[in-house]
């Protein structure tokens, strides 16, 4: 939780620092992000971790249980920072680690950010504490 709200406060500070007389477009891959498939789930109950489906979490490899996602539009904007607490099912492609599966409270929320992402993200992950 430290390290949401740490780099939360980074976020927060660096996008008070850019004017918009001054912004220019970041280059995420530069910038250490990768280029990822996108779905949303709206299952409720237990994930990988032992926890429960809540705001704020993620689906990936189970090698990213624990990391932090911070997720981006294609087109620069911000979606959020989502700790990986799920993986998908098996064989999948949220199993592989080629999509992450962001989780949202209902099927509108989760149309609205398929609508908003078009299938396709940039994600920047933040290794956890062991």
């Amino acid at each position: 939780m430290k390290r949401i709200i740490a780099i939360l406060l980074v976020l927060i500070i660096w996008s008070l620092s850019i004017g918009a007389e001054r912004y220019e477009p970041m280059d995420f891959e530069a910038a250490g992000f990768q280029k990822m498939h996108t779905t949303a789930y709206i299952l409720r109950g237990t994930t990988a971790n032992g926890g429960t489906t809540r705001p704020g979490i993620c689906a990936s490899s189970i090698d990213r249980i624990g990391d932090v996602a911070i997720v981006y539009t294609l087109d620069g904007q911000f979606l959020g920072i989502y700790e990986c607490t799920d993986t998908g099912r098996e064989g999948g492609g949220v199993r592989a680690g080629t999509v992450l599966d962001v989780w949202r409270a209902n099927m509108t929320q989760a149309e609205s950010y398929m609508k908003l992402t078009g299938g396709k993200v940039y994600v920047k992950w933040i290794e956890g504490e062991g």
